[in-house]
């Protein structure tokens, strides 16, 4: 069967060549998928294990919002510090769960993705500026921009509006017009009704996940596969370019960037990244079930599977071996030429050093799920990853 199935890829390939097509879902007349089935590998019990690991994330997202609800209620009420730090720490536990749901953007997750957290397009400004001029605004009509943990982030992490944010004139009339501690509580409230909301989201995000069915719902299962797939290449387009590329120099007169890295407020843009990699893993592997791993061992291709696991926890064990948090390191940074040059670390480096290296881990990996992954199981790459020759 393994033979059969790999004979039929190399049959499509020649037809079809190698690239992929940048709808997000497969073009094949017949059902890859399907007919990988053997004795030890089903099509639909990887779709629904992997659909498993998916609805347990997003149950785990909506138990963390209903605490970081109760937390940020609790600081409202008290405003001491020790309610503060329990709301903060219980935000980036919420955090930790959001960011593994991030690399499963498929069916009604990635729809409602932005409704929960929109890094890169949050807007701390347009934050104050809602405080300042409409807090009680029915918030599931408020810009996205203004709400969701990026904002819930904000809040917490800052103690009051931005410098920067005085360029708006409502809400520099707003800081004018009440005392450090009013502007606190008005700054707290909102983040209740953010976090609240938030709640509901999760609520109806759980009920659809609960009854979502990939092996019925889309015109075949290599196309409910390929639709999960899509959701890895967060690792290469957010994960890599966006939160690491964009942040080191890749050229000796290019530049370290901290303002380009995510969380700038409670700086732990390297957990944030730990937990994109590990939603990774969790939905190739399908949490040890059936996964991506499988479907690539059901066509004969062992190395590809083994080789992109070893490349996730390479940059796993790159990640824990990083004493510090990215902020820091990236600010202290002067040295272009030994980032670009670093290529590996050993355990005696500076973080910087190892923050560096962690560029090619990444990549190692994102290079055989844009070449060698999506060829072999004949997966369209999304639009976004198209042209993308790094």
């Amino acid at each position: 069967m393994k033979l059969a199935f790999a004979t039929s890829v190399l049959l499509t390939l020649s037809l079809t060549g190698c690239g992929g097509s940048g709808s997000g879902s497969t073009t094949l007349t017949t059902d890859v998928c399907k007919e990988s089935n053997s004795d030890t590998f089903s099509c639909s019990t990887m779709l629904q294990d992997m659909t498993g690991v998916a609805q347990q994330t997003v149950i785990s997202v909506k138990t963390n919002l209903e605490q970081l609800n109760s937390d940020v209620g609790n600081y409202c009420t008290a405003q001491d510090a020790a309610s503060l730090s329990t709301a903060q720490s219980q935000w980036a536990t919420t955090m930790a769960a959001v960011q593994k749901m991030e690399v499963m953007q498929f069916d009604a997750i990635a729809t409602e993705r932005n409704q929960f957290y929109n890094w890169p397009s949050n807007d701390t400004c347009k934050v104050d500026f809602q405080i300042a001029t409409d807090p009680t605004e029915d918030i599931t009509v408020v810009a996205t921009g203004r709400r969701g943990l990026n904002a819930v982030e904000y809040i917490l992490f800052e103690e009051d509006t931005l410098a920067s944010c005085s360029s708006f004139s409502a809400v520099q009339e707003w800081v004018a017009a009440n005392e450090l501690a009013a502007r606190k509580q008005a700054r707290c409230d909102y983040a209740k009704t953010v976090t609240a909301d938030l709640v509901t989201r999760a609520t109806q995000l759980e009920t659809e996940l609960a009854t979502l069915d990939l092996t019925t719902k889309l015109n075949s299962l290599q196309a409910a596969a390929n639709s999960i797939s899509d959701g890895l290449f967060y690792v290469d387009k957010q994960t890599k370019d966006a939160k690491l590329t964009a942040t080191l120099p890749q050229v000796t007169d290019g530049e370290f960037n901290e303002t380009s890295l995510e969380s700038q407020f409670a700086h732990i843009s390297k957990e944030h990244m730990k937990n994109n990699l590990l939603g990774a893993k969790a939905i190739f592997t399908a949490n040890d079930q059936t996964g991506f791993e499988d479907y690539l061992i059901a066509a004969g291709q062992q190395d590809i599977a083994t080789n992109m696991i070893s490349a996730l926890d390479s940059a796993l064990a790159n990640l824990d071996a990083i004493d510090g948090d990215f902020f820091t390191a990236v600010s202290n940074a002067s040295d272009q030429a030994a980032c670009i040059n670093a290529t590996d670390y050993v355990a005696g480096d500076s973080d910087i050093i190892k923050l560096c290296a962690l560029q090619k881990n990444i990549k190692t990996f994102t290079d055989l799920l844009k070449e060698d992954f999506v060829m072999v199981l004949k997966f369209t790459k999304p639009a976004a990853a198209d042209g993308d020759n790094d």
